[in-house]
C-alpha cells in the first residue's frame, strides 16, 4: 500500500511521497539540494508500481530524543516546528504553490515572523519535505551528529543595555536562575502580588548587605546596580516562564470568571481555522457503576471517560474509557487512540465502521484544557513540546470556557442513561442502589460509548454557528460533513506521518542501569538485540552504569531506548529466575507486588532480629558455662586431638541407625558355630560366615 512518507525509485531519481489526493500523488525529490516537486496521476503511479517500473524503497524510521538536547536546540526545534505548521496551512499539503517562482508576500511575512533568513527557511523546508515531514527532519543535522546536552555558558549579560547607566544587571548563572525561580513562585502565590513587589522582595532577600553608619547603627543597604539584576531581567524571566492564560488564572478571582458572570463577547470558534486547529480535552466520571470483568457479581464502581473533540467540526476524534482519573496513563491512552486505526479499534468491540465517520490520525495545533493534575503535569508538558502542540489553559471549574467537550458529556449521558436505569445508573438520591444493580463491564460500556461517538459524529447540530458561505453552499452542521468542508477550505490537519516517533514521544522516561546482568530497572533485568549493549554490559563489570530509557507503563515486559537514532526494544531476560513472571504486567501491578515483597522483607527483618538475639544469648551462655580460671595446656595437641577425633567417630557409628537389625555378640557367635565349623570345609565355612553374619574379609 502506498502511503504518505513512502520513498519510491522512479528511473534514476528517488522521491518522497508528501501527499496523496483523490486524483494525484505529489512527490518531492530527495538527495538533491533544490526543492524539486513533482505531480503524477494516482492511477498511473499504481500502474507503474504493478509493472515494476517503480519500486518502493525500505526506510528505517529515525527517532529523536529532543528532551535530551540542549535548551537552545529545543527552543529552535519548537520554533521551526511552529513555522512549518503555519507554512503547511498556507501551502500544504502538496506545497506545489511554494515551488512556483511567484511573489509570495505571506511567505515573506511568515519568515520575518519567525526570524528566519530566506536561505535558512529554504533549507528547513527542503529537509522537512525530503524527510517525510517527520520531527527528525526538523533538527539540524549538525545537532544529530554530536551531543548537545552541555548547557550554554553566558559570558555577558543578555538583553538591551541601559542608555543612561553603565554596568546594569547580572550575567545569567545557575544561582541567579534559582533566585528568579523562587521569585516567580512568590509572584504566583497571590493575586495582589505584582512583579514590582516580587522584585523588591528579591532585592531584600538576596541583594542587600548590612552596614553600620557613623553612629554604629546597622542599616540594610541595596547592592550597586552592577551587582544585582534589573527589573527588566526579572520581568523577562516571568513573561517567558508563564503564559498569559496562566497569569489570568493566578491573578483573577475564581468568582470573576464564573460561567454566569463573564461577558459572552465571542464563541468557541473565534480564531479557530479549520479541523485540527483547536481541540478540547476533558475527563468525566460517568454516572454508572460497573462490574468486574472476571466476576460479574462484583461491583467495581464508576469508569472515567476522556474525550478529545475538534472545536471547528464538533467531531469526537479520540476516546479513552478506563478507571484512571487525573492520570497521565489515561491521557496517553487518549493520545494513542488518536493514532489508532479506528476500523480495527471498533472491530475489537464487534462494531463495523466506515472510516470517514471517525476522523483521526492527526496532530492538533492547539489543545484547550483545564488545570487538572494530569493536564498541568510535567510529563504532559513534555509530550506537547515534542509533538509541537500549543497548550491553552482555562481556569478550573469553568466548564463553559471549554464548552464543546463539556456539552458532549451532557449528550453522552442523555443518550446512555436511559438504558442504565436499574442497571447501575448513579442517581442523586439517598436510596440509589447503583452498586447492587450494576450489570455492565467496562468492555460493554466502552461499546456503548463508541456507538455514541459514531452517532454524535453524524448528528445534525442546529446550534452550530454556520457562516453565510456554509449556508449558501448547503453545508449541513454535521461533524463529518464539516470536517470534509473544513479540510477543503483550510487544508487537512497535520498527519501523523511518523508513527514510531509519535508513539515514542508518549512513552514515559525512566532511569535504568547497565550491569553485566543487562539493563536493570526496578529489580528486573532486560536484554535487547543491540550489539553495543553487550559491550556496555562487559565494560560495566560489577558497576551499575546509569542509562536513560523509556517505558510503557501498561507493559513491564519491555523497555525502549534510542542509540544512533535507531529505536531498540529490550525484553525481560527469561533466563533470570522469576524475571519473566512479570511480562505483560502494568507498572501498577508490578509496584503492588514489589510493595508486598518489601512488606515481607520488613517483617522478615524483625523475625531475623528476634532469632539473632536468641542465638547471641545461647552462644553467650555456652561460653560462660565453660569459663575457667587458668590457661589451657599447649603441649600434646596432636595426640589429644586424635583421641577426640576417634571419640567423635565412635559417636557417629551407623549400626544403630539401621533400626531393627540386631547385632550378634561374640558369645552367640561361638555357641552357634562351635560344632559346625570343625566339620565344614574352608570354602563352606567362609560362605556361611558371609551369608549369616554379613561380615566381609578373608
Amino acid at each position: 500500500m502506498i502511503k504518505t512518507g513512502n520513498i519510491i525509485k522512479l528511473h534514476s531519481s528517488i522521491y518522497r511521497i508528501i501527499n496523496i489526493s483523490e486524483k494525484n500523488i505529489y512527490l518531492c525529490e530527495i538527495n538533491v539540494t533544490k526543492l524539486n516537486l513533482e505531480c503524477i496521476e494516482r492511477t498511473l503511479l499504481i500502474e507503474l508500481l504493478f509493472d515494476k517500473e517503480i519500486e518502493l524503497v525500505d526506510e528505517k524510521k529515525q527517532i529523536i530524543e529532543i528532551e535530551k538536547m540542549s535548551k537552545e536546540v529545543q527552543t529552535k526545534f519548537i520554533q521551526n516546528k511552529n513555522f512549518l505548521i503555519e507554512l503547511e496551512k498556507l501551502y500544504g499539503p502538496s506545497f506545489v504553490e511554494l515551488s512556483k517562482r511567484t511573489e509570495k508576500e505571506e511567505y515573506k511575512q511568515l519568515i520575518e515572523k519567525y526570524g528566519l533568513s530566506i536561505s535558512s527557511a529554504r533549507r528547513l523546508i527542503i529537509r522537512y519535505l525530503q524527510g517525510g515531514k517527520t520531527d527528525y527532519s526538523i533538527i539540524d543535522p549538525r545537532h544529530l551528529a554530536k551531543k548537545c546536552d552541555k548547557p550554554y555558558v553566558y559570558t555577558r549579560k543578555t538583553g538591551r543595555n541601559s542608555k543612561y547607566l553603565e554596568s546594569t544587571g547580572l550575567i545569567k548563572t545557575n544561582s541567579l536562575e534559582e533566585i528568579f525561580k523562587e521569585t516567580l513562585n512568590f509572584y504566583k502565590s497571590g493575586r495582589a502580588v505584582s512583579i514590582k513587589a516580587a522584585f523588591d522582595r528579591m532585592n531584600m532577600l538576596h541583594f542587600t548587605e548590612i552596614k553600620k553608619d557613623v553612629n554604629g547603627v546597622e542599616q540594610l543597604i541595596l547592592l550597586p546596580i552592577s551587582e544585582r539584576p534589573t527589573l527588566r531581567q526579572l520581568r523577562y524571566y516571568v513573561n517567558t516562564h508563564i503564559t498569559k492564560e496562566e497569569r489570568d488564572v493566578i491573578k483573577a478571582s475564581a468568582q470573576e470568571v464564573r460561567n454566569d458572570k463573564r461577558l459572552l463577547m465571542s464563541d468557541s470558534l473565534k480564531d479557530v481555522y479549520g479541523p485540527g486547529d483547536m481541540i478540547e480535552i476533558d475527563a468525566l466520571e460517568a454516572d454508572v457503576s460497573l462490574v468486574s470483568l472476571t466476576d460479574k457479581n462484583q461491583s467495581v464502581g464508576r469508569p472515567v471517560v476522556y474525550f478529545m473533540i475538534d472545536v471547528y467540526t464538533r467531531a469526537i476524534v479520540a476516546v479513552s474509557v478506563s478507571f484512571d482519573n487525573n492520570s497521565i496513563l489515561a491521557l496517553t491512552n487518549l493520545l494513542l487512540n488518536l493514532s489508532d486505526d479506528k476500523k480495527a479499534y471498533c472491530a475489537r468491540y464487534g462494531i463495523t465502521l466506515d472510516e470517514y465517520l471517525w476522523p483521526s490520525n492527526f496532530i492538533p495545533r492547539r489543545i484547550r484544557i483545564d488545570r487538572g493534575s494530569d493536564f498541568k503535569s510535567k510529563r504532559f508538558e513534555d509530550i506537547c513540546i515534542n509533538l509541537g502542540i500549543e497548550k491553552q489553559l482555562v481556569p478550573g471549574g469553568s466548564g463553559s470556557l471549554k464548552g464543546v467537550v463539556e456539552q458532549s458529556f451532557h449528550q453522552m449521558h442523555s443518550k446512555t442513561n436511559v438504558h442504565l436505569e436499574n442497571n447501575g445508573l448513579i442517581e442523586k438520591r439517598h436510596d440509589s442502589l447503583h452498586h447492587k444493580e450494576s450489570t455492565l463491564t467496562i468492555e460493554s460500556y466502552t461499546k456503548m460509548i463508541i456507538n455514541f461517538i459514531l452517532h454524535h459524529n453524524q448528528q445534525y447540530n442546529k446550534n452550530y454557528p454556520l457562516t453565510k458561505e456554509m449556508i449558501l453552499e448547503g453545508i449541513q452542521p454535521i461533524p463529518v460533513t464539516l470536517w470534509k468542508y473544513g479540510t477543503k477550505k483550510y487544508g487537512s490537519p497535520r498527519k501523523i506521518n511518523d508513527l514510531p516517533q509519535y508513539i515514542y514521544n508518549l512513552l514515559t522516561p525512566v532511569k535504568a542501569k547497565i550491569s553485566r546482568s543487562g539493563i536493570q530497572y526496578k529489580g528486573l533485568y532486560y536484554l535487547s538485540d543491540d550489539p553495543i549493549l553487550r559491550i556496555s554490559m562487559f565494560d560495566a563489570g560489577t558497576k551499575k552504569v546509569p542509562m536513560e530509557v523509556k517505558i510503557d507503563i501498561r507493559d513491564m515486559g519491555h523497555l525502549y531506548y534510542v542509540r544512533d537514532n535507531k529505536l531498540y526494544v529490550a525484553y525481560l531476560n527469561p533466563d533470570k529466575t522469576g524475571n519473566i513472571d512479570y511480562n505483560g504486567m502494568t507498572l501498577k501491578e508490578y509496584e503492588d507486588i514489589r510493595k508486598k515483597k518489601k512488606k515481607m522483607d520488613a517483617t522478615g527483618q524483625v523475625h531475623n532480629e528476634n532469632i539473632d538475639m536468641y542465638l547471641y544469648a545461647i552462644n553467650e551462655t555456652a561460653v560462660r558455662e565453660n569459663m575457667k580460671e587458668k590457661y589451657s595446656n599447649e603441649k600434646n595437641i596432636r595426640e589429644c586431638r586424635e583421641k577426640d577425633k576417634q571419640t567423635i567417630s565412635n559417636e557417629n557409628r551407623v549400626l544403630e541407625r539401621f533400626g531393627d537389625i540386631q547385632p550378634v555378640t561374640d558369645e552367640a557367635f561361638a555357641e552357634k558355630n562351635k560344632q559346625s565349623v570343625v566339620e565344614m570345609s574352608y570354602e563352606d565355612a567362609m560362605t556361611l560366615f558371609n551369608n549369616e553374619f554379613w561380615l566381609g574379609g578373608e
